[in-house]
């Protein structure tokens, strides 16, 4: 009777296989799509299609759909959001059998996703939620991607970027068989990349780093990348090696919201690491213009506003390359558009005749992060100033801009400034104190011939307050005091008779050479008002010559209306007696005696001195009224407060008598 019982058992067992066999076989799995697609749909709350769905049976069975798609937003830019031509995968009965869902192959053929934002931010990506627990992803084996494309937009940065993604037939044999080629505009430029990388279910793994090749053009910056990401949805961490190069260094403020001043063009390498909210990047080298870089920088997004800090060395500065910093305009560059050209053009002919920068500064900028660097620039290249060092720390927080101090070695002294620029209002405002430091005469001004046999120490300071959109603007408001000080040395008896047009002494000088003459002192005061720098004080006193100068210089129209009278202490039948002018601008200035025709000079003009002297010699008689000053009582003239009446009012009573 148990024998009879049991072999009924195992027919029965084996006509229920068979007949679940039959109707696996036979059954038509497209009846439980609308099953599918309503629970989809429930749990996203957007339409779930699929066309078609088969099921072909075997250890591990494979599933394969045909038509999926999924809707997109309401407000996206078009429908679907997912279409997918075609998905199968085989899973395992065996490990599903013990609570796990493993997928041995996944293939994936003919798939656009549609990922944007909306103009006020909307995601299209964020689906309906009905629960909060994370779902786990299933484990898969082998993944092949054929003719994917993934779409990218968002209206409020300019971005629309299509990726073509798909996996090398040869996957296995392959590190890194993952291709993705990428092109559009990204924050308005225009954007173009190529990348590969590893095995695409390793992204699954937020604990394994990621390796990953890549290359790409954005607008005028070409950057390159090699290395690996870890936790790639959330950039947990990161090593990479990247080198970039591009024609502005400003131009990456779009890209990565790293504020760098405008520069020449650069290039720039080093090792990236990430982690948490830090990037950094250690012991980077490059060159920007003309001069080198390198150091250590470290951008921080944990904060209120994102903060760069740095410490960065260049062993050989060009100040050339620092234009940028101060506002100078750039010339039209090849990429430009002609639009982008035309403009440029019309500002640097708008700028022609000027000197002082007048390119508004980017306030929203100085705003958007702040910074803490400091910058050494070991040796200076520059051939028309006397600058050997610098040494600076750079401060913004919050629109506050703050150099302090910038310590420049100048003709074998300093001259170290502390600025503050205060962007926080519409039209920012600015302070500024810069003490001068023992600078040696000859070496201030080493191309001019005259001052190779003169010495002497010059200091002095100036301190301005002044607001305005550009450094031109800054300067051409600034209110406070200039004053240098020239003390003890020797000058070149020369210059004093060029400056005082002696004909005669300077003839006698060319024929027989040159003598020193003792500098009793030299005092130069300037007041400023709304950009205006009126004399307050200006004599240089030596043994042989008297120097007194009146007169103003305008910051806001960068022009020059001085008045140098000599008053030589010797008697002399050959010398002028009316006064020297200093006019014309910063950029084209000129020196000419009382109603005579003007002699232009070059920029360098040192206390009244032009280029061709001999020509402006006329015989006339001189009878030395000069008379010595007291150094000590000019020296303090210049540290006592601004006398209010005097600022800012062209003089008009002749000079001013000590």
């Amino acid at each position: 009777m148990r024998r009879r019982t049991k072999r009924i058992l195992s027919i029965s067992s084996i006509v229920f296989v068979l007949l679940v066999t039959i109707f696996i076989v036979w059954f038509d799995w497209n009846m439980i799509k609308p099953y599918v697609e309503r629970q989809v749909t429930e749990k996203t709350g957007r339409e779930f299609v699929i066309r078609d769905l088969d099921v072909r049976l075997s250890l591990n069975p494979l599933i394969s759909a045909e038509g999926i798609s999924l809707a997109n937003a309401e407000w996206g830019t078009e429908q679907p959001m997912l279409d997918v031509d075609k998905v199968a995968f085989r899973i395992s009965l065996w490990d599903l059998l013990l609570g796990d869902v493993v997928l041995p192959e996944v293939s994936v053929a003919r798939s656009k996703i549609i990922l944007e934002k909306s103009a006020d931010g909307k995601r299209n990506w964020d689906l309906k939620k009905e629960e909060e627990k994370e779902a786990e992803l299933p484990e898969i084996g082998k993944l092949t991607l054929e003719e994917g494309q993934l779409t990218y937009r968002d209206p409020k940065t300019e971005t629309d970027v299509i990726a073509r993604i798909f996996t090398d037939p040869a996957a296995d044999a392959r590190e890194m068989p993952l291709d993705v080629k990428a092109e559009g505009k990204f924050t308005g430029l225009k954007f173009k990349a190529q990348a590969q990388g590893g095995k695409i279910m390793s992204l699954a793994d937020k604990t394994l780093p990621y390796p990953i090749k890549a290359s790409a053009d954005v607008g005028t910056t070409h950057a390159e990348v090699d290395g690996t990401i870890t936790g790639l949805e959330k950039l947990a961490k990161m090593d990479l090696k990247l080198n970039v190069q591009g024609e502005d260094l400003s131009a990456l403020y779009p890209i990565t919201g790293i504020v760098f001043f405008p520069s020449p063009p650069y290039q720039i390498s080093g090792r990236v690491e990430h982690q948490k909210t830090e990037w950094s990047m250690k012991g980077f080298s490059g060159q920007v213009g003309k001069s080198d870089l390198g150091g250590d920088l470290l951008f921080d997004t944990g904060g209120e506003r994102p903060i760069l800090r740095g410490d960065v060395v260049s062993k050989v500065l060009d100040l050339n390359d620092l234009q940028g910093f101060i506002g100078a305009r750039k010339a039209p560059q090849p990429q430009d558009t002609p639009a982008e050209k035309e403009k440029k053009k019309a500002s640097i002919e708008a700028q022609k005749d000027r000197i002082l920068p007048d390119q508004e500064f980017k306030v929203d900028r100085l705003q958007a992060m702040d910074a803490d660097i400091k910058f050494t620039g070991e040796s200076i290249r520059n051939k028309d100033l006397p600058v050997e060092h610098l040494v600076t720390h750079l401060k913004i927080d919050n629109g506050l801009l703050a150099i302090d101090p910038a310590n420049f070695s100048v003709a074998g002294g300093n001259i170290i400034a502390n600025v503050t620029i205060n962007a926080r209002e519409e039209t920012p405002s600015g302070e500024a104190k810069v003490d001068f430091k023992r600078m040696q005469l000859p070496k201030l001004f080493p191309k001019v011939e005259l001052t190779h046999g003169s010495t002497g120490v010059i200091g002095g300071t100036a301190k301005i307050k002044s607001h305005g959109k550009s450094v031109g603007s800054l300067l051409g408001s600034a209110d406070g005091r200039l004053g240098l000080i020239m003390s003890g040395g020797q000058i070149s008896n020369l210059m004093l008779e060029v400056v005082g047009l002696d004909g005669g002494e300077i003839m006698k000088f060319l024929v027989t050479g040159d003598k020193n003459v003792k500098v009793r002192c030299g005092v130069v005061d300037f007041g400023i008002k709304k950009g205006i720098m009126t004399t307050e004080t200006f004599i240089i006193d030596t043994a042989d010559t008297n120097i007194i100068g009146e007169g103003q210089i305008s910051l806001v129209d960068e022009t020059i209306e001085m008045k140098v009278s000599p008053q030589p202490k010797d008697f002399s039948i050959v010398s002028l007696r009316t006064p020297v002018h200093i006019g014309g601008t910063f950029k084209e200035p000129t020196v000419y005696p009382d109603k005579m025709l003007a002699i232009r000079v070059g920029a360098a003009v040192v206390l009244g001195i032009f280029a061709t002297p001999v020509a402006a010699l006329i015989p006339l008689i001189e009878t030395g009224p000069g008379e010595d000053n007291d150094c000590k009582a000019l020296i303090a003239s210049t540290k006592q407060p601004l006398p209010q009446h005097s600022q800012g009012s062209k003089k008009k009573d002749g000079p001013k008598k000590h």
